[in-house]
């Protein structure tokens, strides 16, 4: 088996303030919302939101939630930082793995979102390119999310 490996390094300013936009992020049922590119959807059957906690989700096109996915929550700092496993599976293959961390920084027009996604695909460049595309939508759904 080969693996593919990339560091992601992902910012956006979210004009909204730091509470917010930290209120947007812990909340199982907004995530879901702003974080999956328009026309995909997700559910997440568990979550719970801790260090040491899991959560597990299953995403894709809507109608087709062909990708199982499994969170492992390391640390949590409110308003400050999010670290976690992320691994997701499609028919029980392995596709990719990965140590994600969001930052959430103060800034004068709101809150500066970082996410690094330490990402190992299993199955080639387009699980990499897919992580990237799919944060960097996230980000920007989050802000039309709060801007609404």
């Amino acid at each position: 088996m080969s693996v593919t490996h990339q560091t992601l390094h992902i910012s956006q300013i979210i004009p909204a303030p730091l509470e917010i936009v930290w209120a947007a992020f812990q909340d199982t049922s907004s995530r879901s919302e702003w974080s999956v590119p328009k026309g995909d959807g997700l559910v997440y059957s568990t979550d719970d939101f801790r260090p040491g906690g899991l959560a597990s989700y299953r995403c894709g096109p809507s109608g087709d939630l062909n990708v199982a996915g499994e969170i492992g929550y390391v640390q949590i700092l409110p308003r400050e930082l999010v670290v976690h496993t992320d691994t997701v599976t499609t028919d029980g293959t392995l596709l990719a793995t990965a140590l994600v961390t969001w930052t959430f920084e103060p800034h004068d027009d709101g809150a500066l979102v970082t996410i690094v996604d330490q990402v190992a695909s299993f199955v080639g460049q387009d699980m990499i390119d897919g992580h990237r595309n799919g944060h960097t939508k996230a980000l920007a759904q989050l802000a039309e999310f709060l801007s609404e």
